[in-house]
This record gives structure tokens, C-alpha cells and sequence, in this order.
């Protein structure tokens, strides 16, 4: 019982005590409701433990309306439970992790009751009877109730229709199963994510959390509540580090960065200014830190919230020889699910052109824009899926000052409309538009975030010129007195500590869907028997019971669709447990030891059901289990392969077409081919001569061959390398690199066969046939043609092979002089190779090799030249392997040209 005096009361609180064994000792703290301890080995932390698998911070123990929990901080070596890595703990009376190591440091949590003395408060007279007082205004709250069945997806027909064009129509279907509910994913393209790992088939938990395009759903055992993503994120970076081998290219970088803000960074050149956007929006993950995302840890779901963020990379993403219109319907066609309507496409491109007022420059080629025009449709790319986080890597870069201020105008109108924007410039001249600025220094590390308006003050310095010169000659000194300062404090320390919990935007609808099976429809109608509210129906005066504007249409199986305002009281069928809180993150946890409730380290209890064997984290409320995937086999595809196949191989002609003087190259290589086969002598064509030798055929064959390896190398060997930029980004976002690799092989395909068709009617018209052909006897030619066009092929994917290995277009010019040269005397035309014992084998690799004793079996060669090749026996068995062995190097070259493309992946260092 508290006691009372004149001035304080006595009361009871039960607080959790933290206490950590070091090498040094126990420390121990005492975390109040509402309080956050750090854990670390700073002397900053509210608990120092000391050693060297503990990070600067390591981690923290807060508190939320469920508790007390642990969260690690992104230390290098992790936080353990029971041997496995866990990124978020609940803190239960008598519950223990470990710091750094399964064996490392231990934190032990107990839960104990103080007295404290508070002030009293006054007396106050009570309240005058009144109105009853309005429920809280502002967001309203969507509550699903789980039937039997429950549909989502962007048609009408859809029990819960989310309206988002990454939706596909029928998307994912919650079931309910003997033991419980599952999600159930119907061949989406973006896919459903449970827990933000992609699922085709998931058990169900209390707490679990379904996401879909921006929508977002918490099941809490009976419902699912409804959020969408649709405003301004906020961004956290702390403790950031990026390792390349032995060097470091960002060293220790952290800040918030607010809902709805500009950011720039800014640094001399070579301080990992691009490096850090990188790492920030999960393109190349630092080496150690987190970057979370609305408070989600972005690398542990960057296959779901990698939808949500836009990256502008210095380079153009976008085939400049394509008008603005078209190359952005293809990247839409690339980017929305399958079944979008080719109308609703077209009327977001149409409204991404207007809102970045492109529209009267949508017809025009995009390398007859302005470099400021061309940025901005980089931008409109980027806003197709209506990223709420916006990067972009020195957009200003090679413009003049007026477009400068054009492009930082537009990125503070992005910023104002509701995304959060960050932008790397080596321009200073416009900061002032920015509500923050990061300068880095030599070394990768903070010099300042702050203001703009703060930014000189804290250097001494007149101007930004003076500030590059101190933090590139003084790059030690200005790090460690920003991170001194009361500025750290202020705008890192401090916003990264209140960074809030996830709280998405609740979607103003309730939907409740009516019983799909007799067993469901039973109770249903005995409730209506009696009087009692039909499913989907608010009862008779409920506060707020409105239908819907806009919201879920009405399935074939009845579902209603009505509006419950945040903070009225629950409809009568609902405890005052159930009801949705005015402002949720997230559903409420089943309790600790209850069947299905995750325990202390986030699995769940056994019996209960479902895969929760995982480490877990915090979504408001709610703790959701981590998937285990790495973040470099997460690129999922947004489209169906096959889709994208059709479109990227639609787009390439378009490309091709536009270029003209690539078009005439294309035509015009074959035609000077062939004429060099007119420079052969002899009238011998391809049949003996009337002496014992005739060298005629064995030229043309030559030239047919090592010609065709020119046509195929030459056609490809540029192609990916010229494309990195462009393939990375749509990568990034879900591109399929199976229907991009096939895409260019059949494309070349195409072009290839008409060329070697061409180029070997040309080079061998007028000239005499073989005397005996092996497989065609009347279509000669054919049997001509099959060898040289396989010769081209192989040699294009092995050109795709090296463009994908290639860091630059200026690589692949010597390789290709190589190349061809290589083949040309490994054929077996120049000189004898039967016999050559290591020379012999290494030809073998070459197609012209093959290609050459193809056509030296239907020529029957070995009677028209002095020397003999056992590869080139008159026979139809010689024939057929030379052509299958050439069918073997295309394919197992289009095998490691696959494998190189790994080397462009996201997250690939």
C-alpha cells in the first residue's frame, strides 16, 4: 500500500535489472518502463563490457507495450541465444544472451519490484459533465477477421483488394488449416513475403507478418491488421564500416535521417561518398552496422523493401537510343506484375512524365535531352514504383549552374511531396535547399551532419572550399571533434536513440469476409436467427460504421467492407483486448508459454506449429521471426521470366533499330565478309580440281569459318560491359538474369543466322559444289551453312562471356584482335595440327576448329590438299560430331556466361 505524505508518495514499479559478466566484472543497470540501456564497448554505453568480439554498440535493451527487449545494434560479431545469432530478444525474468560468441560475455535479465518517491500531484476539481469526448481524429484502422478463406490481390473480386500495380490480381490467399492458418502465395510475380522472406506456402504465428507490394498485414491469431507504406520513411545509418580486403572504404558513419528530408553528402573525391549510398539503400551491404528502414532492419528484408527504395546511379540507367515514353514503358513492363493491364502501365508512365513535367519531351530521344533533362528521366524511372526512399549519386555532375539548381529544385519538391531523398554531390553551391548535409572526409569517416546553416560555423570557415581543404588535410582532427561535440549529440546520438518503432500508414478500411464453407455458414445463420449482427456487418449503432470510399469491392463470398474510426469502441462481437489500438505497429502477442506464442528467443513453443525456429526482431508490437537468406539470393523477379524474356528481346530490336549506325554495321559486315572470299583464286570452287591438288576449297573454308567467328565476337563482346550500369539497376529490382542472358542470346541468334546465311550465299555463289555432299545431297549449301552458323554462335557466347567478365569497353577491343587471330590459327587451315600433341587438344577449345572439319568432310578436303586431318573424314560420323561438339561449346559457353553475370549482382563486392 503507498504511503502518503504532504509532499511525495511511495510507490511500487517493476523495472528489469540488466547485468553483464565481463572480464573485468558484472555491471549491472536497472531499465525502467520506457527506458532504452546501451550495451557496448564504448565508454558512452550505459554498460561497458570490455573485449574484442564486443562492438563499439553492441546492443540495447528497450522497452515496449510488450515488454522488455534486447535488440543487437548490427555489431560485427552478433548477440547469441542458445547458441544461434538472434537480432531481437524478448527480456524475460531469468533469461540470459551472450555478446560476441556463443561462449561470449553474458547478459543476464531479472525482473524486480522498487519503491520509489514521486512528487504528489495536485488536487484537481473534477471535470464538468460533458459531451463524451471524441475519439482520437487522424488514422483509422484495418481489421480483417480470418474465415476460411481469405484472398488478396488487386482485383475486384479479392476479398482484401490492394491497389498497387507490383500487386498481381490474384495474389496470395490466407487458409485456415487443421492445425491453424496459412498464407498461400498464388503465383504472384513480386511475391509474398512472410517475416520479409519470400514464402509459396507458410504456417501462420500470432505476431507474424505478411507483406505484400506496400501493404503490410500482422495476423494476431484470429485477424489480420492492415497497414500500407505509402508516406515519407525514415532512415536510420548506425556505425557503418565497408572492407574491401584490407582497405577501408567507410569507416564508422551513422545518422538519422528524418521523414520527408533532403540529404546531401558531400567530401572531397575517393572519401566513399558513393560507397555509402550503396550501402544505405542494400546495394553493397557495409561490412558491419545496420541501416534500418522505418525502424526494419533493411539488409534482413531487403527482398521486400528493396521495392520501396529508388537508387538514381551516376551513370544513365536507360538505353539512350529509345524516346523518353518508350523506354520507360519497358521499364514498367519490366517492373509491374504480369498481369497489369498494358493501359494501367501506360497511365503511370503518363503521370510520372507529368509530375516531373516531361511530358512535352516524351517523344524525343533521350540522347537529344539536356543533361539535366536526362537526369530527370533517371528520376522518373525510379518513381514507376513509387519508391518512399529516393538515392542518387552525383546527379548534377557535368551540369552547368542553372541546371544544377534545377536538379536540387526538383529533389527538395520530391522531398516536400513525401520522400525521403539523399543525394551525393560534389556541388556546394545549393546545400541550402537540404534539411541535412554529411560531409565524409579522406578515409571514409564524419566530419559533420547537421544543418547547412551550421555546417561553416563548426569548421571556422568562410566558405566550402576552405571546409574540402580541412577535411582532406585534416581528416583526423575534424572526425574527432564533430564526434566531440554537442552537434553528434544532437543530430546523431540522440535521433538515432528516439529513432521510432515501424508505424506504416493504416489503410481507412475493415474488412470482415463471410464463411466460405457450410461449417463457417452454420454459426453465421444461427447468429442472424437470433438477432445477432450478420457477418460483415457493424452492429446497430456502432460508432463509425460507414461504408467504405474506395476500399476492398465486395467478393463473391460476401465480403463487406465498413470503416472503423481510430479509438471508437470495438464493435460488441470484439473484447476490448481485440480491438485495434488508435495508432498500431502491430498485433498484439500471444503470452509467453501459450500454444503458438513465440518464447523468449522468438520460436515457437513446441506443438504450436509452423517453422519458427528462427531468430527474431521487432515490428512494432509485434516480434517476427528473420528468414536466412543472404542478401545476394534475394534478387526475386517482378515479372515472370518469360515476360521479361519477350520484353527485354522487344526492347533490343528497338535499341537496335534506333541506332543507325549500328544497323549498317549489322548489314554491312556479311557484304564486306563476302567479298573477301571473292580475293580466293581458283574456278575450283568447292569441288577437286583437275590436278592432284587444289587449295581453293580449304580458303574458302577458312575464310567461311574464321569470318563467322568475326561476326559472332564482334556482335556481342561489347554488350553486357556497355549495359553494367543498366542491368545492375534493373537487377537490383528483381530483373531475372536467366531472361536477360536469354534474351541477348536470341537476339544475336536472330542477326547471327541471317548473317552466316548471307555471307556463305554470297561468298559460294557462282562457285562449283562439293562432288559428294554427306547429309544434303541437292541443299549443298545447307550442309555449308549449318557449320559456319554454329561456328558464329559459339563465338558470340563466348563474346557474351567476355563482356561479362570485362570491367571496361576498352578491355574487350584486345581480346577481340586475340580472339579472332586465335581462331584463325587453331582452325587446322594453316597448317597441320594432326600429331601436334598439346596444340592438337588446346584447338579443340576453338570452334573454328570444328566448324572447318565439318566443312572438310562434306568437301572430302584430304584429297585436295597434301596433308591429312583425322577430324576431317569423308564421312556422315565425322560430320555430325564436328556439328554436336560445336552444339556442346554454345551451350557450356551460355553456362559460364551465366555464371559470370554473378559478378554484377546486388551485394556483390
Amino acid at each position: 500500500m503507498a504511503s502518503i505524505d504532504q509532499q511525495t508518495v511511495t510507490r511500487e514499479i517493476t523495472v528489469l535489472e540488466v547485468t553483464v559478466a565481463g572480464p573485468s566484472g558484472e555491471a549491472r543497470s536497472l531499465v525502467r518502463p520506457d527506458d532504452t540501456v546501451t550495451i557496448g564497448r564504448d565508454a558512452a554505453n550505459d554498460l561497458v563490457v570490455e573485449g574484442t568480439l564486443i562492438s563499439r554498440r553492441h546492443a540495447e535493451v528497450i522497452w515496449n507495450d510488450d515488454g522488455w527487449f534486447l535488440r543487437d545494434l548490427g555489431s560485427r560479431n552478433g548477440t547469441y541465444v542458445d547458441g544461434e545469432k538472434a537480432a531481437f530478444v524478448a527480456a524475460v525474468d531469468g533469461g540470459s544472451v551472450h555478446l560476441g560468441a556463443a561462449d561470449g560475455p553474458a547478459v543476464r535479465f531479472k525482473v524486480v519490484t522498487i519503491t520509489e518517491e514521486v512528487p504528489r500531484p495536485p488536487a484537481t476539481p473534477a471535470p464538468a459533465p460533458g459531451p463524451a469526448a471524441a475519439p482520437p481524429a487522424s488514422r483509422e484502422a484495418a481489421l480483417h477477421t480470418a474465415g476460411a478463406l481469405i484472398r488478396l490481390g488487386r482485383g475486384p473480386d479479392n476479398d482484401i483488394v490492394l491497389a498497387d500495380l507490383r500487386t498481381s490480381r490474384h495474389h496470395a490467399e490466407l487458409r485456415r488449416t487443421p492445425t491453424g492458418y496459412e498464407v498461400v502465395d498464388l503465383g504472384s510475380r513480386n511475391g509474398t513475403f512472410h517475416n520479409g522472406r519470400q514464402v509459396t506456402r507458410q504456417a501462420m504465428q500470432p505476431g507474424d507478418m505478411i507483406s505484400i507490394g506496400r501493404h503490410e498485414f500482422i495476423f494476431d491469431g484470429m485477424r489480420l491488421h492492415e497497414f500500407e507504406d505509402a508516406g515519407p520513411s525514415s532512415l536510420i545509418a548506425d556505425d557503418l564500416t565497408v572492407r574491401i580486403k584490407d582497405a577501408i572504404l567507410l569507416d564508422d558513419v551513422s545518422f538519422a535521417l528524418t521523414e520527408g528530408s533532403l540529404l546531401a553528402v558531400i567530401g572531397p573525391s575517393g572519401c566513399g561518398k558513393s560507397t555509402l549510398v550503396k550501402a544505405v539503400a542494400g546495394l553493397r551491404p557495409a561490412s558491419q552496422g545496420t541501416v534500418r528502414y522505418d525502424g526494419r532492419d533493411l539488409y534482413a528484408d531487403y527482398a521486400e523493401l528493396r521495392y520501396r527504395i529508388g537508387m538514381v546511379p551516376q551513370d544513365d540507367v536507360l538505353h539512350r537510343q529509345l524516346t523518353v515514353r518508350r523506354a520507360l514503358r519497358f521499364a514498367a513492363a519490366l517492373r509491374f506484375a504480369d498481369d497489369v493491364p498494358r493501359k494501367e502501365r501506360r497511365l503511370r508512365v503518363a503521370e510520372v512524365l507529368r509530375t516531373l513535367n516531361l511530358t512535352e519531351r516524351a517523344k524525343m530521344r533521350i540522347d537529344k535531352l539536356s543533361g539535366g533533362q536526362r537526369k530527370r528521366v533517371s528520376v522518373a524511372l525510379e518513381l514507376l514504383t513509387e519508391p518512399s526512399l529516393l538515392f542518387l549519386d552525383e546527379p548534377t555532375s557535368g551540369l552547368d549552374p542553372a541546371l544544377d539548381k534545377e536538379v536540387m529544385e526538383e529533389l527538395r519538391d520530391l522531398a516536400d511531396k513525401g520522400r525521403t531523398v539523399a543525394v551525393v554531390t560534389h556541388n556546394v553551391m545549393h546545400l541550402d535547399l537540404c534539411d541535412r548535409v554529411l560531409v565524409l572526409t579522406v578515409g571514409g569517416r564524419m566530419g559533420y551532419f547537421g544543418p547547412p546553416g551550421e555546417l561553416l560555423s563548426f569548421f571556422g570557415a568562410e566558405d566550402y572550399a576552405e571546409v574540402f581543404r580541412e577535411v582532406t588535410a585534416n581528416a583526423e582532427h575534424w572526425h574527432r571533434a564533430y564526434r566531440s561535440s554537442a552537434l553528434y549529440t544532437r543530430y546523431v546520438t540522440e535521433q538515432i536513440a528516439e529513432a521510432p518503432l515501424p508505424k506504416p500508414a493504416v489503410v481507412e478500411r475493415v474488412t470482415v469476409p463471410m464463411p466460405r464453407d457450410p461449417a463457417d455458414a452454420a454459426p453465421a445463420a444461427a447468429g442472424a436467427a437470433a438477432g445477432a449482427p450478420a457477418a460483415g456487418e457493424a452492429p446497430a449503432g456502432a460508432a463509425g460504421a460507414l461504408p467504405a470510399a474506395g476500399g476492398a469491392a465486395a467478393a463473391g463470398a460476401g465480403a463487406a467492407t465498413t470503416v472503423l474510426p481510430a479509438g471508437a469502441p470495438a464493435p460488441e462481437s470484439e473484447t476490448a483486448e481485440q480491438a485495434m489500438p488508435a495508432r498500431p505497429a502491430a498485433a498484439p502477442t500471444a503470452a509467453p508459454g501459450a500454444p503458438g506464442a513465440p518464447d523468449a528467443a522468438g520460436s515457437a513453443a513446441p506443438g504450436s506449429g509452423g517453422d519458427t525456429g528462427k531468430p527474431a526482431r521487432a515490428v512494432g508490437r509485434a516480434r517476427v521471426k528473420l528468414g536466412g537468406a543472404s542478401l545476394r539470393s534475394r534478387a526475386l523477379h517482378p515479372a515472370a521470366p518469360v515476360r521479361q524474356f519477350l520484353t527485354l528481346c522487344l526492347r533490343m530490336f528497338w535499341v537496335i533499330g534506333a541506332d543507325r549506325g549500328l544497323t549498317l554495321f549489322t548489314v554491312g559486315l556479311p557484304l564486306a565478309l563476302a567479298l573477301l572470299t571473292r580475293t580466293v583464286p581458283g574456278e575450283n570452287g568447292l569441288a577437286p580440281g583437275l590436278t592432284k591438288f587444289s587449295l581453293e576449297a580449304q580458303r574458302l573454308l577458312v575464310v567461311l569459318a574464321v569470318g563467322a567467328a568475326f561476326l559472332g565476337t564482334a556482335a556481342a563482346i561489347r554488350e553486357i560491359v556497355n549495359e553494367a550500369t543498366i542491368y545492375k539497376r534493373e537487377r537490383a529490382v528483381g530483373l531475372s538474369a536467366g531472361a536477360y542472358l536469354a534474351s541477348k542470346v536470341f537476339v544475336f541468334s536472330v542477326i547471327i543466322l541471317g548473317q552466316t546465311a548471307l555471307f556463305t550465299w554470297l561468298a559460294l555463289l557462282g562457285k562449283n559444289p562439293p562432288k559428294d555432299p554427306l547429309i544434303f545431297k541437292e541443299h549443298w549449301l545447307l550442309e555449308i551453312s549449318i557449320p559456319v552458323a554454329l561456328v558464329a554462335l559459339a563465338s558470340m557466347a563466348f563474346g557474351l562471356l567476355v563482356s561479362a567478365l570485362a570491367k571496361t569497353t576498352e578491355q574487350t577491343t584486345p581480346v577481340l584482335v586475340v580472339v579472332v587471330m586465335a581462331q584463325l590459327v587453331l582452325s587446322g587451315g594453316l597448317f597441320e595440327l594432326e600429331g601436334e600433341k598439346v596444340l592438337q587438344q588446346i584447338a579443340w577449345l576453338f570452334p573454328t576448329r570444328w566448324g572447318l572439319a565439318a566443312g572438310a568432310s562434306t568437301v572430302d578436303l584430304t584429297k585436295m590438299i597434301p596433308f591429312e586431318d583425322s577430324l576431317w573424314d569423308h564421312t556422315t560420323g565425322a560430320w555430325w560430331r564436328s556439328v554436336l561438339i560445336l552444339l556442346l561449346q554454345v551451350v557450356a559457353l551460355i553456362g559460364l556466361a551465366r555464371l559470370a553475370l554473378r559478378r554484377l549482382e546486388p551485394g556483390r563486392q
